[in-house]
């Protein structure tokens, strides 16, 4: 099984370093254009899965477009839930006191400070179901994933047979591509 990582293009609250979680902001113009721009040869698939936040989905719709292909919509590839920092301008870990401490450390130690965060078994539970779901519908296609960064790589990790709240490869960019072919033992293993 082959998929196609694609993280949501870049938005307005993107622009000015707002935590977006599960709120939400429209796509800039520069990504619209980057996004109708793309090669249907990079994102030819037998289907999109979207999350089914604005910005993901209005980034599916324009692949959509370019790609001929249709979408499934899953509440399970929503970004991770920051609850009290979403919505508010991304501070340092130092001025920005214990919450924005824990966000910034949260690759090395679980987020047990931020009020409404959701919490890391919780969203590994998510992608996990997800994961087992499409390796069981759509074994051997190609399938085109439109989600969020710290989705994304969080997904990279376990197909890695990693932790998911490890760094990884980290966040990928925003409107940019990557194919990755989950392994045969992978695909057993899931389901």
């Amino acid at each position: 099984m082959k998929l196609i990582l694609l993280r949501h293009g870049q938005t307005q609250w993107n622009l000015v370093n707002k935590l977006q979680g599960w709120r939400d902001s429209s796509l800039t113009p520069k990504a619209k254009r980057q996004l109708s721009a793309l090669s249907p040869a990079l994102i030819k698939s037998d289907v999109i899965y979207s999350s089914d936040l604005g910005r993901a989905q209005s980034t599916a719709r324009i692949i959509a477009n370019i790609s001929r292909t249709h979408i499934i919509t899953d509440t399970r590839l929503r970004e991770r839930c920051f609850g009290a920092l979403e919505g508010k301008p991304v501070l340092d870990s130092v001025s920005g006191g214990t919450f924005w401490h824990g966000y910034h450390h949260r690759y090395q130690a679980k987020m047990t400070s931020v009020p409404g965060v959701e919490k890391e078994q919780q969203f590994d539970q998510r992608i996990n179901s997800w994961l087992s779901d499409i390796t069981v519908r759509h074994y051997g296609n190609t399938v085109l994933v439109v989600s969020h960064g710290e989705w994304l790589r969080a997904l990279q990790n376990i197909i890695l047979g990693k932790p998911s709240w490890q760094q990884g490869k980290g966040i990928l960019s925003n409107g940019e591509p990557l194919a990755i072919r989950l392994a045969e033992s992978v695909e057993r293993s899931i389901i």
